[in-house]
């Protein structure tokens, strides 16, 4: 009975051994590229306001074609990603619709320091073919349905308020049917003829092609800087030397000119 038991004992030994290596085999093949590709090919997160998508993801892939560093963005409302920051989420850097956020940031010790890279300007917006729309005070009509940014979701429904108030407007006394988190999302409403008006971003108007514009008296718009924000909780100092500033100053100087290409103003003339 003793030399049945020792048996299945080896066996079980045995197969446990065999399993054992074949498990730290596995692990060893997946863990080790993974080590290569850290140690290989520095990545960036960018937290980034979702208005800015089309010239942002060009220059991440024209920077990665040549530094060999991937750029990974994470795009939302610029309220929601400073909330982010706020709640611990560590970005290598941020970059808001508006300045708002690289102030309060920078004013609770998450961002060191920031440059404007393009302005923001805010326009009307209505369905191709609309004539419910020709200026601001329309807003006010009953029959206009309209969606506006939430306020405290994203940059452009902070600015919608200041601009009412700029321009004497009571929002109380507008048919705002919807709010939406973001520009893309007010755009597609208004593309879709969902909604008959809303504010947003110039560049993001221009970039669809498939809505109204309507200019906003410079005297009551609000136009915003693109702050690109370098933050003071990121990378170790060695790691960030060698691919945070890079991409910075390759989106400052060569991201230019993407950023005027996809409709966004990077000069101060004429505002």
């Amino acid at each position: 009975m003793n030399a049945v038991l020792k048996v299945f004992y080896n066996l079980f030994e045995v197969r446990f051994k065999v399993k054992k290596s074949a498990l730290f085999l596995a692990l060893s093949l997946f863990l080790i590229p993974c080590y290569a590709y850290s140690y290989n090919s520095p990545s960036i997160l960018v937290f980034a306001g979702a208005g800015m998508r089309e010239p942002l993801d060009e220059i991440g892939k024209e920077f990665t074609k040549i530094y060999n560093i991937e750029v990974v963005y994470d795009y939302e409302g610029s309220g929601r990603l400073g909330n982010k920051i706020l709640a611990g989420q560590r970005p290598d850097i941020f970059i808001p619709g508006a300045e708002r956020w690289a102030k309060l940031l920078k004013e609770k010790g998450h961002v060191k320091a920031y440059q404007a890279i393009a302005f923001h300007i805010p326009v009307i917006i209505a369905p191709f073919g609309s004539s419910k729309i020709v200026r601001l005070q329309d807003f006010l009509k009953k029959d206009v349905r309209l969606v506006t940014g939430d306020e405290m979701a994203c940059a452009i429904g902070k600015a919608t308020l200041q601009i009412f108030s700029s321009a004497g407007l009571d929002k109380a006394g507008m048919n705002i049917i919807a709010k939406g988190v973001t520009v893309k999302q007010l755009l597609f409403w208004i593309e879709q003829n969902n909604a008959d008006a809303g504010i947003v971003w110039r560049a993001d108007a221009v970039q669809s092609g498939k809505v109204k514009i309507v200019d906003i008296p410079i005297a009551i718009n609000h136009i915003d800087i693109i702050p690109v924000c370098t933050m003071t909780k990121t990378k170790p100092k060695g790691i960030y030397g060698k691919t945070v500033l890079k991409y910075i100053k390759f989106l400052l100087n060569e991201g230019r000119v993407e950023f005027k290409k996809h409709g966004f103003k990077t000069d101060h003339e004429g505002l």
